[in-house]
């Protein structure tokens, strides 16, 4: 089993392969395994800061309320608590300004 999906961002693209020795597998489970590693894959992403969950959800083909739903799932805060309070009120003003 070879499984591929491609991630393109303006400037990079990103291709993920891994191979799976595995025989006879029913394609049903293939296709579920493949879209179940790139929800992870996709959800890394989007816990690490790298993409947003917009983004995610048009990586993902799902509507980015389904992505908040399945940020929970997988454990990923919808804000980030790391922030000081300082740095929280810079983010609020340069909201504002937008």
């Amino acid at each position: 089993m070879t499984t591929q999906f491609q991630h393109f961002n303006q400037s990079n693209s990103l291709q993920v392969k891994f191979t799976l020795s595995v025989q006879n597998l029913p394609q049903s489970v293939q296709k579920q395994a493949t879209a179940k590693a790139k929800e992870a894959y996709v959800m890394a992403l989007l816990e690490a800061g790298e993409i947003s969950s917009g983004k995610a959800g048009s990586l993902l083909g799902i509507p980015r309320a389904e992505v908040i739903e399945r940020m929970e799932k997988w454990g990923i805060p919808l804000f980030d608590n790391s922030l000081e309070l300082g740095e929280l009120q810079q983010e609020v003003e340069r909201a504002n300004r937008i």
